[in-house]
């Protein structure tokens, strides 16, 4: 493919919000139930804790525990001797409690009290239960932003804000829901939901470190690591048709006013990996938009939705300059990292343009799975260093009157896997410049975010979208009036806003003018 100018995405598609932009994407893992596993345990302990028995449970079996310390005291002695007896057995005559049951997930067995009270509807109208909560590190309390939360057997999901706060709209046929949060670097955990859910729930991540012994690469060349993954792409990623529920927003700031702030449910229609020629196609369900924009921001602030470019940035169907194979050529490799996502192994490998090459490219990280070597996340942004070269990139058009610098453009894709293949996840975009009319001596300085969660995957479905409700670079989400209500998108999972952004939208609501391209 040669040298390219810039960095390079496959296409015209760079998000245009007057600025080009990115958009987010996001979805989530089918998990499945399994009966715990039929494994016979032979177990004399005398005068010890239910904890050190689970843990011998452990060693024997390889699985590993899970429960609330408000249903089981782990700290009561037992005398406890078993023979050949099985798993499920085992654990019954330990615990004692007919209203506990079992899950096992993956490696791990969760342990939880049966529901007795059926869930509670948000409304006469929208047939789920609601559930709000907080993702944060254990020891610090520090928020974990955007981290994923499933819901365990379903493919619904959501992610957390950059406040870590999420909520989730639970179906009421699920009589023990089990939510399953995930963050890179953290150990994945399993929280069973207790109805009536009465309070917001604080989810503690621990940070898994990385044995020793692991932590000895196979690859010594982060170069033949990334060209190998490159090579297996056919094989990790979906090559069917495939449903998504996708919850969309944007907003602009100028300074810290917030300009524009737009929502969207949108239905894809996501086509085979496997096909280099055919586009997805997304529609718009629902929508919302409010905006206050003055005559002197007007001129900067014709909107074009980011919405029609969003999928470009499913970096495995629109490869960047950074994944095709000749990239050893503008870019210098390393390894900076080795981590754990869920139960997997992943490999961090940073990337940067080589320093004999001028031109605007892109620098960050590429995370890998070890063992398959798929591409699980990816974290980059243009070089900040040559970005003020190229103010016309993010442009729709430019008015002779405006000076515009651009400072940063940051991006992060995520993948999740489904029946053993990936598909394009979790998608953020943050575009900064600096705007300054001719003849005068202060800038402004704007700011656009765009988010892109998929809430909803049905794998091997094909959704045939009408040309006609297909959304065009054109259209504007400006047609709707803005309800700050909950119950305004039903059944649908969205994106918590933020505190200061959901403080600027209040303000909004009363300042608001509507603006069309």
């Amino acid at each position: 493919m040669g040298n390219r100018p810039r960095g390079y995405l496959s296409g015209h598609l760079w998000p245009t919000l007057l600025l080009s932009i990115l958009s987010l994407l996001i979805s989530f893992p089918v998990h499945s139930q399994e009966s715990l596993p039929p494994v016979l345990l032979t177990i004399s302990s005398r005068n010890q804790t239910i904890n050190q028995v689970l843990e011998e449970i452990t060693l024997q079996t390889g699985y590993h525990f899970t429960y609330d310390a408000s249903i089981i005291n782990g700290r009561q002695k037992v005398q406890f001797r078993v023979t050949d007896l099985l798993l499920k057995k085992a654990l019954d005559s330990l615990l004692s409690d007919s209203q506990l049951d079992y899950r096992s997930i993956e490696k791990n067995i969760v342990i939880y009290r049966k529901n007795v009270i059926a869930p509670t509807p948000i409304s006469n109208t929208i047939d789920r239960a609601f559930l709000k909560g907080r993702v944060v590190d254990k020891r610090s309390g520090k928020p974990l932003p955007y981290a994923t939360i499933a819901l365990l057997e379903t493919s619904l999901g959501s992610i957390s804000n950059q406040q870590g706060e999420f909520s989730f709209k639970l179906p009421l046929d699920l009589p023990d829901p089990m939510m399953v949060v995930s963050y890179m670097g953290y150990r994945s955990k399993v929280l069973p939901v207790t109805y009536p859910v009465e309070e917001e729930l604080e989810i503690g991540m621990e940070k898994e470190l990385v044995p020793l012994q692991e932590v000895i690469i196979r690859y010594t060349d982060p170069v033949k690591l990334l060209q190998e993954a490159i090579q297996r792409i056919p094989e990790n990623y979906l090559d069917e048709h495939s449903t998504m529920t996708a919850f969309y927003r944007e907003s602009v700031k100028r300074n810290e006013h917030c300009m524009v702030y737009s929502e969207a449910v949108l239905d894809v229609a996501k086509v085979p990996y496997s096909s280099l020629i055919s586009n997805d196609h997304v529609s718009i369900v629902k929508r919302r938009k409010i905006s206050d924009v003055s005559a002197e921001d007007t001129i900067l602030i014709k909107l074009r939705s980011g919405i029609s470019t969003s999928m470009s940035l499913d970096l495995i169907k629109n490869r960047p300059d950074f994944l095709v194979e000749d990239f050893h050529t503008r870019y210098n490799l390393e390894f900076t990292d080795m981590m754990t996502y869920g139960d997997r192994l992943v490999y961090v490998i940073g990337f940067q343009q080589k320093k004999e090459i001028h031109d605007l490219l892109f620098k960050g990280q590429i995370y890998l799975d070890q063992e398959t070597l798929a591409v699980l996340a990816a974290d980059f942004e243009f070089n900040p260093d040559l970005l003020h070269k190229e103010p016309g990139l993010f442009l729709v058009s430019r008015s002779p009157k405006i000076h515009i610098r651009p400072v940063m453009a940051k991006y992060h894709v995520d993948y999740r896997s489904i029946q053993n293949r990936y598909y394009v996840s979790q998608v953020r975009a943050e575009v900064e410049m600096k705007v300054r009319k001719r003849k005068k001596w202060i800038s402004s300085r704007y700011k656009i975010s765009i988010e892109m969660a998929i809430t909803d995957l049905i794998p091997n479905q094909r959704l045939r979208i009408n040309p006609a409700d297909r959304v065009s670079r054109n259209i504007v989400l400006a047609d709707e009036p803005f309800q700050f209500d909950p119950m305004f998108w039903g059944i649908h999972n969205t994106i918590e806003p933020e505190a200061s952004l959901l403080e600027s939208i209040r303000k909004l609501e009363h300042s608001s003018q509507e603006i069309f391209e």
